[in-house]
């Protein structure tokens, strides 16, 4: 194609796939929860609801080039997660019914404007753009050919609902695409919601009210690495509660995923017990939930996680990429196992 013009369309909430109730008032753009909801939750919460982890815009388009433009509102860094991962976007398309990465939008500041692609011939594509996993966007454009189709399509069906921690919410995936949620959305076919925040996965009642209020496939709860024993015994069976005052006819299935062990971690055998004794005791609320005659609530072991050897993390708690993709599949082999998907 010959110096076609780029058209820049703007990006809306409403457009997303990955938001709590899209259509409702937001203050930023993509922030995961809408307005009400931010005297529900502690201010920690709020701030990193703000952050647009597992927000997605699935298009078709037969431009032959794709440019976007982002601004961020906070552009910081991490020392531990890349940059494309904390504040960049990235790019898959499908092909013979299957998603490709494709490109990854490198930031440069608050206002970011890249090429994603050029070349492509005039067949219609679908593609699909992952947002920032640990900064706000509050402004998104995407640049066609002026004489190029655009529609908006998303996933059908119920969602599955996401609720934890840092690990949720895509530390440290080296680009957003790559965070278990965005990896199960892609090959399941099912939008995921991420209500991963960092350092802030309490199990806490105020996030299972609004849990409540989705209409969910099924809801995951991971949220073991950010709760101590005691919060375990306090506040599982509450969580469980506040999940299941659902208005939906056929309350979705509620899992807990166990806190993994790292093979780095072996040596601090205090640590590991601790872990241990954790996991047990979520094993004995989900029990004492079920004698409440709370049904279809179930855990899945970590056991096949992530500890085959010592390469799945930056840290010894946080996710690489490759934590991620045995996350992914551990995780739905183990829901295909219970027959919840």
């Amino acid at each position: 194609m010959i110096n076609s013009k780029i058209n820049y369309i703007d990006i809306y909430s409403k457009d997303s796939q990955g938001l709590v109730e899209p259509y409702r008032e937001r203050k930023i753009l993509f922030q995961r929860l809408p307005q009400h909801y931010q005297e529900s939750v502690r201010k920690d919460v709020w701030e990193l609801s703000e952050n647009s982890a597992g927000v997605s815009i699935s298009f078709k388009t037969n431009s032959s080039e794709l440019s976007v433009k982002w601004t961020v509102k906070l552009d910081f860094s991490m020392n531990h997660m890349t940059d494309v991962g904390v504040k960049g976007i990235d790019l898959y398309y499908k092909e013979n019914g299957r998603w490709d990465y494709l490109s990854s939008g490198i930031p440069s500041g608050k206002k970011n404007n890249t090429s994603l692609f050029k070349g492509f011939s005039g067949e219609t594509r679908e593609y699909r753009l992952h947002l920032p996993l640990y900064d706000s966007v509050t402004n998104l454009q995407m640049g066609i050919n002026e004489d190029s189709s655009f529609e908006i399509v998303k996933d059908k069906g119920l969602p599955i609902v996401f609720y934890g921690t840092s690990i949720t919410q895509g530390g440290c995936a080296s680009r957003p695409g790559i965070v278990h949620t965005n990896v199960i959305s892609r090959s399941l076919g099912f939008e995921c919601l991420n209500l991963g925040f960092s350092g802030n996965g309490h199990m806490e009642e105020s996030l299972g009210a609004i849990i409540a209020k989705i209409k969910a496939k099924l809801i995951v709860v991971e949220c073991m690495a950010n709760v101590d024993l005691e919060t375990v015994k306090k506040n599982t069976i509450p969580l469980i509660q506040a999940i299941r005052k659902t208005s939906q006819d056929s309350p979705p299935s509620i899992v807990f995923i166990e806190e993994a062990i790292t093979n780095n971690r072996k040596p601090d055998q205090k640590y590991i017990q601790s872990i241990h004794q954790k996991n047990l005791e979520l094993a004995r609320q989900v029990k004492m939930a079920g004698d409440l005659k709370h049904k279809n609530v179930y855990i899945i072991s970590q056991a096949g996680l992530i500890d085959q050897d010592s390469e799945a993390t930056v840290d010894g708690t946080h996710y690489n990429d490759l934590g991620f993709e045995r996350h992914a599949k551990h995780l739905v082999r183990s829901l295909i196992e219970l027959g919840l998907i």
